[in-house]
């Protein structure tokens, strides 16, 4: 049977779903099938001679150039992913399988789009760990970023704040107008925590109408208290649902790492019976933990 030509080879080529392409020594385009111009957008002779690196995403391309050099050393590289800028601007995710030829002194490489499915695992990462209502964090997600804090707190051996807001007589106002009011709160209370804390802090929702914030590489408990009683404050401000009035408060617990606990768990409990004694207090009040078992606490509000 004779071999096929080049050219009818090429054709088979051009039917795999994956894209194949040969780079040289210095990096540009030899050869694409156009397998490349359905993930990147562009014609294969538009990318002919232009650096492979220009296309790869500017926060991947570090790591992408080493791999190109250690595939240059003889290290073939498998499932290796980066990112991408295609040509109508969307962020392309390749998976790679790359090798060097040594004879011909070109990288052959194998590409994959897996586009598709990085989006869908980001989906489903944000549906386990994001609260569907609000966005915010959720439970499993909190408790994963506090673990990461206090690890970061010990050995940096700084301070972390535990705040547990707790919204007062919430069942009233959805025994009164419904769970579109009830909604319509827990939104706003988490904008106004979220406008009220850094960037570095996480404010997650935990379920029903129990938020927690935690604040990192803190350094001044009184601001921090100050802080607090601000967003007490604007929680306090009222706004209409349906020319309804509404008008929330907050009871809120804050506890301070290490004074008040050394673990999660302890820092958790030192913040939920500050809440809790708070909200025993009339609500709409601030409590600090202390270092006390009886769990009495210092009034804020």
């Amino acid at each position: 049977m004779p071999s096929p030509s080049l050219a009818s080879l090429s054709d088979y080529i051009d039917q795999l779903l994956e894209a194949i392409c040969v780079v040289d020594a210095n990096g540009r385009f030899l050869y694409l099938s156009s397998g490349c111009e359905r993930i990147f957008g562009y014609k294969s002779a538009e990318m002919i001679g232009r650096p492979m690196i220009e296309l790869v995403h500017p926060q991947d391309r570090e790591r992408t150039l080493l791999a190109a050099s250690e595939i240059m050393a003889g290290d073939q590289k498998i499932d290796f992913e980066n990112r991408y800028i295609r040509r109508d601007g969307q962020i392309a995710y390749i998976q790679w399988s790359a090798r060097w030829s040594e004879d011909q002194k070109v990288r052959v490489a194998v590409a994959r789009d897996i586009t598709k499915h990085k989006q869908l695992l980001e989906q489903l990462q944000h549906i386990a760990f994001y609260d569907p209502l609000t966005q915010l964090p959720n439970r499993a997600l909190f408790e994963d970023r506090l673990q990461q804090s206090l690890a970061r707190a010990r050995r940096e051996q700084g301070m972390l704040a535990l705040c547990f807001v707790d919204l007062d007589k919430f069942k009233e106002v959805n025994d009164q107008l419904g769970h579109a009011a009830g909604d319509l709160c827990l939104k706003k209370v988490a904008e106004l925590l979220l406008f009220s804390v850094r960037e570095t802090d996480t404010v997650a929702r935990l379920g029903g109408d129990e938020f927690v914030i935690v604040m990192d590489a803190v350094t001044d408990q009184a601001a921090v208290l100050s802080a607090l009683q601000s967003l007490q404050t604007k929680l306090r401000q009222p706004f209409l649902f349906e020319q309804h009035p509404l008008q929330l408060s907050a009871s809120i617990g804050i506890a301070f790492f290490p004074q008040h606990g050394q673990d999660q768990s302890s820092l958790l409990a030192a913040a939920d019976r500050a809440m809790y004694r708070a909200k025993h207090a009339g609500g709409n009040q601030l409590w600090c933990a202390t270092e006390l078992l009886d769990s009495a606490g210092k009034n804020f509000g």
